[in-house]
């Protein structure tokens, strides 16, 4: 048997769906149906914990032969159980939450002290902290959206809130100093 027949005959004698072991291995389902199709094959670290859920050895896993006879798991006392908790936020996401609570802290600071420009570059890191915190996996595509669309508002004379885009913005701080 070859790898992806094992791991399809492993998937399916665990009654697990292909989104189950996705999850579990934090991929993609269509990584996991790559693997199965044969398409593609896990990296290394992705093999051990195909082995490690399927209750078999990397070794039984991975060379050809017979389909591998997963190994019974003894259910673990409650006091040795180990359980995988994913965080509540990722870093990037606490990094947003972080860069949040500045912003509005600085933005308060600034209502308080009359000084709108203080405000309005507040106003702005709590904008682009939005993306980090609102998304898991690729904030960065996030933060590009919010600072296109941030550009067209600001920097673009055509849809700008001033009416020569950047240099009117200028401008206009210029005149409220």
């Amino acid at each position: 048997m070859t790898l992806s027949e094992k791991i399809t005959a492993l998937r399916t004698g665990r009654k697990l769906s292909q989104g189950d072991v996705a999850e579990r291995l934090d991929v993609s389902r269509q990584s996991v149906s790559k693997w199965e199709t044969g398409q593609s094959v896990p990296e290394l670290d992705k093999i051990v914990r195909l082995a490690d859920l399927f209750g078999v050895s990397v070794d039984e896993l991975v060379r050809d032969g017979d389909a591998p006879q997963p190994q019974p798991q003894p259910q673990p006392e409650a006091e040795k159980r180990i359980v995988s908790v994913r965080p509540w936020l990722s870093k990037i996401q606490i990094a947003g939450a972080v860069l949040l609570v500045l912003g509005l802290l600085n933005a308060a600071w600034g209502a308080v002290t009359s000084y709108p420009i203080w405000m309005l570059l507040s106003s702005l890191v709590v904008v682009i902290s939005l993306p980090f915190l609102l998304c898991r996996k690729h904030p960065f595509l996030a933060a590009g959206w919010v600072a296109v669309a941030l550009s067209l508002v600001f920097l673009n004379p055509y849809t700008s809130v001033t009416p020569l885009g950047l240099l009117g913005g200028i401008q206009l701080m210029a005149q409220i100093f």
